[in-house]
């Protein structure tokens, strides 16, 4: 059974919730190449005040990391409440349909799947008698329009109840439609798990396992957990895990267009089609979307983003990486990380580069 970490609520203790100010990098021989950030370009006076304003107490209360990664050298972490999260696996939340959409690239590079053709061509044994739903297509999935109803709550909990639905993907597929496919953006956790079925199925695997090892492998990330239904299928929409140096990483690897260590893993063509805007949102600071990428124009930057504060978020120009991690959700009186509170923060650590 799938542990269902959205829904723990992680209170704040009395008291002081943050330890002293930290933000040096440390060196552990993870692979992870340390500088000071003086070294790429940062104006350490603007960077010290970004940190007074993070270790406060009236700001950014539930944050957990921060991670800074400027021309492939990680030159800033932090950690708020525990040194020991450094080494602690973070549940990312929605920011996990943003590694699905790479395990998409991985078919892609290999000609067995095709963003335009439709999902029934991959799935068919999944779908119900509603011929309409046949024409929703591996890039509406991608982007957010398959138009399907969903409720993020009752039906997202439907797909993890592995007792009651044998089926993630019926789950997502029995439910009436909202809109025609391809017609309107709207965010679920429903349309990554078809996704991740058309994956498997491409690739010809009884399970997921195999295909996130072929991403995770050839990176080094060894130390993760991401839940599981008992149809093989990890869940593509949350429930990913990782270390933050390991969530750097992969901003890293988006950052060098697919390439890591010697190795084009997943092709630079798949990154940026994936990190480009290709339809409109309602979210005022990222109007766009890309495949399970949040785009932010004003930045030039593209993201990964999870409920609560979770953060991966890339400024190819600058050749910068930002991870922010942070407790998925809080007790009664505590506010979270809003949106406009992290956009606020990565144009403070923008204005930082001299």
């Amino acid at each position: 059974m799938p542990v269902f970490a959205f829904l723990v609520f992680s209170c704040l203790p009395d008291g002081d919730y943050k330890i002293p100010l930290n933000y040096e990098p440390r060196e552990k021989g993870d692979g992870w190449k340390v500088a000071a950030a003086a070294d790429h370009g940062f104006d350490t006076g603007k960077l010290q005040d970004i940190y007074d304003m993070m270790f406060s107490g009236e700001s950014f209360i539930t944050s957990r990391s921060l991670l800074i990664v400027r021309n492939g050298y990680l030159v800033s972490e932090s950690y708020f409440r525990n040194s020991d999260d450094i080494d602690r696996k973070a549940n990312i939340m929605g920011v996990t349909k943003s590694i699905t959409s790479l395990l998409a690239g991985l078919a892609a590079d290999r000609e067995i799947i095709d963003t335009e053709h439709r999902l029934y061509r991959y799935i068919p044994g999944f779908f119900d008698g509603d011929m309409n739903k046949r024409d929703m297509t591996l890039e509406h999935a991608l982007t957010m329009r398959i138009g399907l109803e969903w409720d993020q709550e009752e039906h997202t909990i439907n797909m993890f109840n592995t007792n009651r639905f044998p089926s993630s993907m019926r789950v997502v597929l029995t439910r009436p439609f909202n809109t025609p496919p391809g017609t309107t953006f709207y965010y679920n956790h429903g349309a990554p798990q078809l996704v991740m079925g058309v994956a498997k199925t491409a690739f010809e695997m009884e399970t997921t396992d195999s295909l996130v090892h072929m991403l995770f492998d050839p990176l080094g990330i060894n130390d993760f957990v991401w839940e599981q239904h008992t149809d093989g299928l990890h869940f593509g929409g949350l429930g990913l895990h990782l270390r933050p140096r390991d969530l750097a990483l992969i901003g890293q690897f988006c950052l060098q267009g697919g390439w890591w260590e010697g190795t084009q893993v997943i092709s630079d063509a798949w990154i940026k089609k994936a990190t480009s805007r290709r339809v409109a949102t309602e979210l005022a600071e990222s109007p766009g979307y890309g495949y399970y990428w949040w785009i932010d124009q004003n930045n030039k930057a593209f993201f990964g983003m999870g409920e609560g504060g979770q953060y991966l978020y890339v400024v190819p120009d600058k050749n910068l990486v930002i991870v922010h991690t942070a407790n998925p959700s809080v007790g009664s009186g505590y506010k979270g990380i809003e949106h406009e509170d992290f956009i606020t923060l990565a144009g403070m650590i923008l204005n930082a580069i001299e």
